[in-house]
């Protein structure tokens, strides 16, 4: 019996062992202890929601904190591949947009502290399957600088970058970009500045501004009037102006006759320099051109002080003066080679004297 005793007494303090070790690692458990319980903080948690109203044959490029290109072409779940440290902000944004379509990022941005589940993206159709016009600026330095689509919907631009006029246009339809004011000290040229529009936000229009640009064009010299006239008994004159450059973007005006002996005013005729005079001085502040012209709009300031705007245009060895409010209602330089192509046979403009 004393032996039976003592293996039932060993066998129940084994017991009371066990249990003890089974409380300690329990209440050790419970107050966080332990290392397969400590929350992990390396490449630790994704990133990622849903993506909705995504139309059939189209694709979205979202990033996280401006990297990480995700490619998506689906409605659903969607998550980035790269995970994220504890406590490391995050930020979701739509990098390439579907074609018709504009898709916006709502939840998109917090601290990862376990996975991210919740942002959403939701695409919509633009109205009527319409596209965006627009491109780059670079090289901007001075203010002023407005840019038209079709001669209309003025875009101010501040500062290089991209840029998009707010109108959008429907597919099919032709956009023309332009320089409707250029920028002080600046001039600006677009490159790849029409076209017609396809199924696709148009992004390609390169707007590039340079500092001080020597006026390519721009008149000086000697120029008589196409116009004979009659200037007295036995001569007859074609008026003549003098054009002196005084930097890139202005001119000294001077104005006299060019005498001939004969009514068709053949022949070179005699420069009358004892009869010349001031007549002010023409500023351009905008420069635009075709193909085969180039136009220029300014002020002109008169010996007395006053000034009127006027438009010149050269083409084809022609130098004419576009002057008056009507005139002055030609927006481009396709208007103005219109008009210029009419008073050419009047013999109202000029040539090289």
């Amino acid at each position: 019996m004393n032996a039976e005793y003592r293996m039932h007494r060993r066998e129940g303090h084994v017991l009371m062992q066990l249990a003890s070790v089974a409380m300690a690692v329990s209440l050790l458990s419970a107050c966080g202890g332990g290392d397969e319980s400590q929350e992990p903080t390396v490449g630790a948690y994704s990133v990622g929601g849903v993506l909705s109203g995504l139309a059939a044959g189209r694709s979205v490029t979202l990033q996280n904190n401006a990297a990480n290109d995700l490619s998506l072409s689906a409605n659903g779940s969607f998550s980035f591949p790269t995970l994220l440290d504890h406590g490391v902000s995050y930020e979701v944004t739509v990098k390439t947009q579907p074609p018709g379509q504009r898709c916006t990022v709502t939840q998109g941005a917090g601290r990862a502290t376990a996975n991210v589940r919740d942002v959403q993206v939701r695409c919509d159709d633009l109205p009527a399957a319409t596209y965006t016009v627009g491109g780059t600026v670079s090289g901007l330095s001075g203010t002023g600088l407005v840019l038209q689509n079709n001669g209309r919907s003025d875009l101010a631009i501040t500062a290089n970058g991209g840029f998009s006029f707010a109108t959008a246009q429907a597919s099919g339809t032709g956009y023309a970009v332009t320089v409707k004011t250029q920028p002080t000290g600046q001039e600006c040229a677009v490159a790849n500045g029409a076209g017609t529009v396809g199924t696709a936000h148009v992004s390609s229009v390169d707007v590039r501004c340079a500092s001080n640009p020597a006026v390519s064009g721009f008149p000086e010299g000697d120029w008589k009037q196409q116009a004979c006239n009659a200037a007295g008994t036995g001569q007859w004159a074609r008026s003549l102006w003098r054009l002196t450059r005084q930097g890139d973007d202005r001119v000294n005006v001077r104005q006299s006759v060019v005498t001939f002996t004969d009514a068709s005013c053949a022949g070179a005729g005699t420069t009358r320099e004892d009869l010349f005079f001031d007549a002010g001085q023409f500023v351009y502040d905008r420069r635009d051109s075709t193909a085969t012209l180039t136009a220029f709009w300014g002020p002109w300031v008169l010996p007395s002080g006053r000034t009127t705007r006027t438009v010149w245009s050269l083409k084809g060895g022609y130098f004419c003066l576009l002057g008056g409010e009507e005139r002055l209602a030609l927006p481009t330089a396709a208007q103005v080679e219109q008009y210029t192509d009419a008073t050419i046979p009047s013999k109202t403009c000029y040539t090289r004297n």
